[in-house]
């Protein structure tokens, strides 16, 4: 399994879920910009769900990540639905893994960013992908791919390894029981990105006058 080489000199901080490249604070993150600016009431939301989302999410990404990467997985039963479907799915099956848990920077845009995995495909196919994990079945159909967030990736991907070609973007969410695909053209995820860019800009030079 080769792996790529990490970004040199970019750091990242979960706490304060920050990246620093070359010792200078980056002032953005994807998942600052595809999200937008959200009101208190979205925030207080957020917060109050977060003691159930926040375990389930690190669980399963933690199952993948160590599935792809062969190094075991300790199950959780709490999430065992979610996982056992997840690393079931015939994604996986034979693939090459390229990347998990990839740290990525654009240091013209101040901005950095973590993707989830890059993988080749038996057939062939290298898909970038991001994890979702949903709290119910009915939760994996009504989930929307993250277009703009995967194009954020292929677009910093591109300026460190730009020999690395994408063939397709996909969503895998995962549920109880279900986990479900939900593949994207590569530059139609682009595009989404270059809009979400261009209204964070928006909203950053609104904010803050530059």
């Amino acid at each position: 399994m080769k792996l790529l080489p990490p970004v040199e000199n970019l750091e990242f901080f979960p706490d304060l879920h920050r990246y620093r490249y070359r010792g200078q604070w980056m002032a953005h993150s994807v998942t600052q910009v595809v999200q937008g600016e959200l009101d208190e009431a979205a925030k207080q939301r957020i917060e109050e769900t977060k003691h159930i989302w926040a375990p389930r999410g690190t669980a399963v990404h933690n199952a993948l990540e160590k599935h792809l990467l062969g190094q075991g997985v300790v199950m959780q039963d709490e999430f065992s639905d979610w996982i056992d479907s997840l690393l079931d799915h015939p994604l996986w099956d034979g693939c090459e893994v390229l990347a998990v848990e990839y740290r990525l920077v654009d240091p013209a845009k101040s901005l950095g960013g973590s993707f989830d995995g890059l993988i080749k495909t038996k057939r062939g196919s290298t898909v970038l992908f991001d994890l979702k994990t949903v709290g119910s079945a009915s939760g994996v159909a009504s989930r929307k791919a993250a277009g703009s967030q995967l194009g954020a990736y292929a677009h910093t991907l591109a300026l460190h390894h730009p020999t690395v070609t994408i063939d397709k973007c996909v969503t895998v969410v995962s549920g109880p029981g279900v986990t479900e695909l939900k593949v994207s053209d590569p530059q139609a995820c682009a595009n989404a990105w270059l809009d979400a860019w261009d209204r964070h800009q928006a909203e950053w030079e609104l904010r803050y006058g530059f």
